[in-house]
């Protein structure tokens, strides 16, 4: 009876959304937002110091985006891929205008993040002939199968997983993993491994636990590619337009990647998008991999996200994210003095709050960090956890005012 009980518990637990398949989501109901701030089916107001998971950059209920969608509404016509819009070429021309590195020249339409990345990967192996891609232990890159596998979203449930992925730690300067030690590790395998196609990685590791690379990694990396044929892909799907405080993360890394994988940011949350950007050999040695896409930059979707990148771009957010990124993190800083705080990090507004045990062990404290979260929720302000460390990933257009304000609730949390 007991076992009974249990399973029932858990079946009850799984299935409390009724029909929807819900993946371990919170007891709070979104129903509107305003600029920072949402509100939830009760009316209640909560600062929003997750932006969906570094995807609402712009905010939320912009009125500029609404009339993008509504305009392209009124022409009342999906274009399936085997025709032409003038507005696909228009916003692809856009992303590779406004990329850093001049090299890239093509972009491919996808529905996702975790698409982008795929088809990161598939287009590394049919550029170089070979077939391995590292990536760093404890990372996340989506959740299609050889994105999970790249990332660390492979389960049991789905095994077996994709082949064809080595994996090399994250550097960790608050638990003592080098860049150095990183570094050696990635060029044994190069020199042993004649079958690895491209290094993917984030400029800066977000689901990981908001760790920021060393100085001078990724310029070093970058050299290991080069030396060995080896292609650079960068994960742009969390950290690119404005999170870090420029416009893409590989930007703070002064790196020209092969590939470039976008999402998230890409549209705001208005929308449902990705984009593979990558190099014209690249492209060329790509065409034979099949990128039909049904829903690919869907029209009514480009309008939002067309008119979120222009926001981006107009106001120039990556700027106030750094200004404000930098104000909130020394907030954050002050936190340290806690015994269960490790290390306050991050860069824009890409934060972490790393929770332990104590500062002796530096053990990851999970449990803890789940109930700050769930605390600062009742106090009304949202934000997430990555693993053991407290996300926080705000809207671009958080004012200093509003930094204070978050850091005022997290403080009565925290005492």
């Amino acid at each position: 009876m007991k076992l009974l009980k249990k399973w029932l518990g858990g079946f009850i637990l799984r299935n409390r959304m009724g029909n929807l398949a819900d993946y371990y989501s919170r007891d709070i109901e979104i129903v509107s937002g305003d600029g920072c701030y949402l509100f939830d089916q009760n009316g209640k107001k909560y600062l929003d110091f997750l932006a969906g998971w570094c995807v609402g950059n712009v905010g939320w209920g912009r009125k500029e985006i609404k009339e993008a969608v509504e305009k392209q509404l009124e022409k009342g016509a999906y274009v399936p891929p085997v025709f032409r819009s003038r507005l696909w070429e228009e916003f692809a021309e856009l992303l590779i205008k406004i990329s850093p590195n001049k090299n890239l020249t093509r972009a491919f339409r996808c529905t996702s993040g975790s698409e982008a990345v795929e088809f990161a990967i598939k287009c590394a192996r049919a550029a170089t002939g070979k077939h391995k891609i590292i990536s760093a232990e404890g990372t996340y890159h989506g959740h299609t199968y050889g994105a999970a596998a790249v990332g660390n979203a492979c389960t049991k449930a789905m095994a077996p997983c994709a082949s064809g992925f080595e994996k090399i730690p994250q550097p960790d300067a608050y638990r003592g993993v080098t860049g150095s030690q990183v570094l050696e590790k990635m060029e044994s395998i190069l020199r042993n491994d004649k079958d690895i196609a491209a290094f993917l990685s984030e400029p800066v590791w977000s689901n990981a636990g908001v760790f920021v690379p060393p100085e001078g990694f990724y310029k070093k990396v970058e050299e290991l590619c080069r030396q060995y044929g080896v292609l650079l892909i960068m994960d742009e799907v969390a950290t690119g337009f404005g999170r870090c405080g420029k416009l893409f993360g590989y930007e703070l890394w002064d790196i020209k990647p092969d590939i470039v994988c976008l999402g998230k940011g890409l549209t705001g949350g208005y929308s449902t998008m990705g984009a593979t950007l990558v190099t014209e050999d690249i492209y060329k040695a790509s065409f034979d991999i099949p990128f039909y896409s049904t829903f690919g930059w869907n029209v009514f979707d480009l309008a939002a996200a067309k008119a979120n990148v222009e926001i981006i771009l107009r106001d120039r957010l990556w700027e106030n994210s750094q200004s404000v990124g930098g104000h909130l993190l020394n907030k954050l800083k002050s936190f340290e003095e806690k015994s269960f705080i490790g290390e306050a990090r991050g860069v824009g507004l890409l934060l972490g709050i790393d929770i332990v045990q104590n500062k002796k062990s530096k053990a990851r404290d999970g449990k803890k960090a789940d109930e700050i979260m769930n605390q600062c929720a009742e106090n009304g302000l949202l934000l997430e956890t990555a693993h053991n460390v407290l996300f926080v990933t705000p809207p671009l257009i958080l004012t200093k005012e509003q930094a204070d304000e978050g850091a005022e609730i997290l403080a009565s949390v925290l005492k």
